[in-house]
């Protein structure tokens, strides 16, 4: 369990002088999280650090005397990292803000401020390192999910849903990702609006995907990146999708279903379509090639209209495609944007 501030009190018994401080075993110096900036040089005894990983602790490592630790947060004042724990009575250097400063004057500036600048740099490696790691590991995580949506999901009212804590197991035994790294790809996912995590009556965390189609196309557009590859429909114009939608309208209107959701549209048709929607008669033969090019639309003409002494356009294209192209176009701005943590 996530240690408490209340595990705190008392956790020091007595000061030794203005910076020596005592610790008896199983107190606690810090937590993970909190703003205090004492940065301590033990002298005695150990200690160890935790770090929190869903809802157990992790030992990262112990340490005993010589070791420094909450020299981050003095430096940079940014929260705790992680939590220190006492693992054998101790005795402790407590460097505050004001003996820190005091000592830091009395050094020559230039040796001051590369001690800023190293410390500036090892924040910015470790939250770099961090936002890889869920870079790396986003459609991974995705492809668990649509795993379990599709096999292990629970009905509550309409929704289907996945129980947290399982779905995490089912990570970490997957792709071996921790409980922390999980929780960050889920944040990545829940601010572009691809899932949520709500609770039920008993207190227990569940994730609902709002949408199994999208989060499939979030996955292989990840994929198609980390290869360098396109992705299909990726490159359509405006100009194309707009057209696209008006093909999408036309053909169960005024075309001719071949088989499943393939369709066959004559381009008299798709012009009719057009001045419908009040967009002129005259389509786009940029438009139309491009979606030539991208495999929307197969164009040919009327077989039987060669018979006579005038040819016949026909477009031939699938509905379904269609929807999954436009739908990606909707997204792909989101897909798109970056996540920082």
């Amino acid at each position: 369990m996530n240690p408490s501030p209340q595990d705190k009190v008392g956790s020091h018994k007595n000061v030794l002088n203005r910076n020596e401080k005592s610790f008896k075993k199983g107190s606690l110096m810090f937590i993970e999280g909190e703003t205090s900036t004492e940065m301590y040089i033990l002298r005695s005894g150990k200690v160890r650090i935790l770090k929190q990983e869903g809802e157990a602790s992790v030992e990262l490592a112990i340490l005993g005397p010589g070791s420094v630790l909450g020299e981050l947060s003095l430096l940079d004042h940014q929260p705790r990292g992680a939590t220190a724990q006492v693992a054998e009575d101790l005795i402790a250097t407590a460097i505050d803000d004001q003996l820190f400063e005091q000592t830091i004057q009395k050094c020559p500036s230039w040796l001051s401020n590369m001690v800023r600048v190293v410390v500036k740099r090892l924040r910015d490696t470790m939250k770099k390192t961090s936002s890889d790691l869920v870079r790396k590991n986003v459609a991974g995580v995705i492809r668990v999910l649509l795993l379990m949506h599709a096999n292990e999901k629970t009905m509550v009212g309409d929704a289907k849903i996945l129980m947290l804590n399982r779905v995490k197991e089912m990570i970490y035994v997957i792709i071996g990702l921790g409980g922390a790294e999980a929780e960050n790809v889920f944040m990545h996912l829940i601010l572009k609006d691809l899932m949520l995590i709500r609770k039920n009556e008993m207190g227990q965390e569940y994730i609902v995907i709002k949408d199994p189609a999208v989060l499939l196309m979030y996955m292989n557009y990840l994929r198609a990146k980390q290869r360098g590859d396109a992705v299909p429909g990726e490159s359509i114009s405006e100009k194309g999708l707009d057209l696209m939608g008006v093909i999408q309208a036309a053909g169960p209107k005024s075309g001719k279903k071949i088989k499943d959701a393939v369709w066959q549209l004559g381009l008299p048709q798709l012009e009719l379509e057009l001045d419908r929607m009040g967009k002129g008669r005259r389509v786009d033969a940029d438009a139309l090639d491009e979606l030539k090019a991208a495999k929307v639309i197969v164009v040919q003409e009327d077989p039987e209209a060669r018979l006579g002494r005038t040819t016949r356009t026909l477009l031939m294209f699938n509905t379904e495609t269609i929807e999954r192209l436009m739908l990606f176009s909707e997204w792909l701005p989101v897909f798109r944007e970056e996540i920082q943590f």
